[in-house]
């Protein structure tokens, strides 16, 4: 039986979906989205990729699994609640019995940062499982993911790679987490040409409400790889970042979040359009065109279930 503290801080989005109509839609749904993104994806046949494309698509799997982000505080409403953090990861992780897949599709407005002006959209597909008990001890999320999802070229499931997370929740009534992370301990394929991610995060809900009287809730961390500085992302040093993430749900069903990493400021916008736990985060990174990776629009979908 699962413990009382850990009912309040499980994920909405690994409710059971009773109603097999709405769970054969958070199916079809993912399916779909995966299949129009690696068809959208540009074939770059006889072409390099650079090492700042492969830390691009990285970084993005970041925000791509959204309903991994989302604070305790929405929880129980509702199967579904809209993700509070866009751009940087967060404490929160899956924990025993808890999966997810996700697809992430990315349009680069500039053509200068992931691609190289040679296609300007690219995707990428994920999924992972979670372990352990973040109340009593530690969970612990497993995630591997796909950067290569382009079929028309044949180069599907080429480039990739398996991060761990380790996370442990300090305070169910603020939502207050900590966690441990290394995006990458096995990689494979161009995915090797990015620089190693590993990072430290805390989240937490804020003593304040904004809208709605829903909580903001606020991520601060540090890391080194696809988190370090941006001047140490000019001159291709390895060095330790620092990152941050504030959000907030402005209904039921949709949210707003900002964040800052490597010198990018992103903002996003969460939606759940089903009562399923199906989780969408529409974003747009680098608002302000300071990177050099220019600005590109993020489009995420996580689909999540028991086991």
């Amino acid at each position: 039986m699962i413990d009382k503290k850990l009912k309040q801080i499980n994920f909405p989005h690994f409710s059971k979906v009773k109603n097999m109509k709405l769970k054969k839609i958070a199916i079809a749904a993912s399916a779909s989205c995966f299949v129009l993104l690696g068809y959208a994806q540009q074939a770059k046949q006889g072409e390099s990729v650079n090492s700042q494309e492969v830390e691009q698509l990285s970084k993005d799997l970041q925000a791509l699994l959204t309903f991994t982000n989302t604070p305790p505080a929405s929880l129980n409403k509702f199967i579904g609640a809209p993700g509070t953090t866009f751009g940087t990861p967060s404490a929160y992780g899956a924990s025993r019995g808890q999966g997810f897949v996700g697809v992430s599709g990315i349009y680069d407005f500039d053509g200068k940062g992931m691609v190289d002006g040679n296609g300007r959209v690219d995707g990428s597909v994920a999924a992972g499982v979670g372990f352990g008990d973040p109340v009593k001890a530690v969970g612990v999320e497993l995630m591997g993911s796909l950067t290569s999802v382009n079929p028309r070229d044949g180069t599907f499931g080429d480039s990739g790679q398996i991060g761990v997370k380790v996370h442990r929740l300090l305070d169910a009534a603020s939502g207050l987490s900590i966690a441990v992370a290394s995006t990458d301990v096995a990689r494979w394929g161009t995915a090797k040409l990015s620089l190693r991610s590993t990072y430290v995060a805390m989240t937490g809900n804020l003593p304040i409400k904004l809208i709605g009287n829903y909580p903001v809730s606020a991520t601060l961390g540090a890391g080194n790889g696809n988190y370090r500085p941006f001047s140490a992302v000019q001159t291709g040093q390895d060095k330790v970042g620092a990152f941050a993430s504030i959000g907030t749900q402005l209904t039921e069903r949709t949210s707003l979040s900002l964040s800052h990493l490597a010198g990018r400021t992103n903002l996003g916008v969460g939606i759940t359009p089903f009562d399923a736990p199906i989780s969408v985060m529409v974003g747009l990174t680098d608002i302000d065109g300071r990177s050099a990776a220019g600005r590109q629009l993020n489009v995420n979908v996580g689909y999540a279930f028991k086991f």
